[in-house]
């Protein structure tokens, strides 16, 4: 009976009810202000793709998963891969959810996604090539967010940074005929266009330059909330994302 009564307390007078734990310095699920939710990483999370990652951030959960492609160059860079970033909230993620229509945030966390992997070096693109002008691979990074249950850009990033340090990238050549071998194969044998079953020849790890990490804090009246449920993100007046690379340096907000 008493844990009806709080939960309808909490959903009729939802300001009151975290008033009375944020006044103490603590928070309904047993946290203090300052201290983060618990994480988990699961690598390797999808065998089909050339590297993935599953990360829990509480009950926030995101799959992060990497294939690579190889295709011809852009003229204007002719020595330079591509990273192409993909995010989809789940249908099952969120009450919220509208069938068609992507919340205005997954469109957010994409950008700044992109901005930070791209931006910062953390993968550089000239790292992708495999001949000047005529090969290069393509990173696709896709993103789903099975459960919106707080800080998305927190999780999606370290999601997506463990997918691309789980990734291997296949040894490749470029034959006379123009065409993208795996480098031990017989010469009869053609390696597909993609990096798929890397694992099945000659592979290297993906090199990442840094691995970034992001913290979300929130501001509610005179409290500030780091790393904030969902529950809590809808109270705060105001939120921020600060990037820390490898020397905890700011990259970005």
């Amino acid at each position: 009976m008493a844990t009806l009564q709080e939960a309808a307390f909490k959903r009729l007078y939802t300001e009151e009810y975290f008033d009375k734990f944020f006044a103490g310095g603590d928070r309904p699920d047993g946290r203090g202000l300052s201290v983060c939710r618990p994480v988990s990483i699961a690598l390797n999370s999808v065998s089909s793709a050339d590297g993935s990652a599953t990360v829990k951030v509480g009950k926030t959960t995101v799959l992060a998963g990497v294939r690579l492609e190889v295709m011809v160059p852009s003229s204007d860079t002719p020595a330079h891969g591509q990273l192409v970033v993909s995010v989809v909230m789940t249908a099952l993620a969120t009450p919220d959810y509208r069938p068609g229509k992507q919340p205005g945030i997954i469109n957010v966390i994409q950008q700044r996604l992109t901005d930070i992997l791209q931006g910062c070096n953390v993968l550089k693109l000239s790292d992708l090539c495999i001949a000047e002008g005529q090969a290069v691979w393509v990173v696709y990074l896709d993103i789903y967010v099975l459960n919106a249950a707080g800080s998305l850009l927190d999780a999606s990033l370290l999601a997506a940074v463990a997918a691309l340090q789980d990734t291997r990238v296949p040894e490749v050549h470029l034959t006379q005929e123009g065409n993208v071998e795996r480098n031990g194969l017989d010469n009869d044998e053609a390696a597909p266009a993609d990096g798929a079953a890397a694992a099945a020849g000659q592979s290297v790890p993906l090199q990442l330059h840094d691995k970034p990490l992001c913290l979300t804090c929130g501001l509610y009246k005179e409290h500030l909330v780091v790393d904030p449920d969902h529950e809590e993100e809808a109270l705060m007046a105001a939120t921020i994302s600060m990037v820390l690379d490898n020397n905890q340096d700011l990259l970005g907000v």
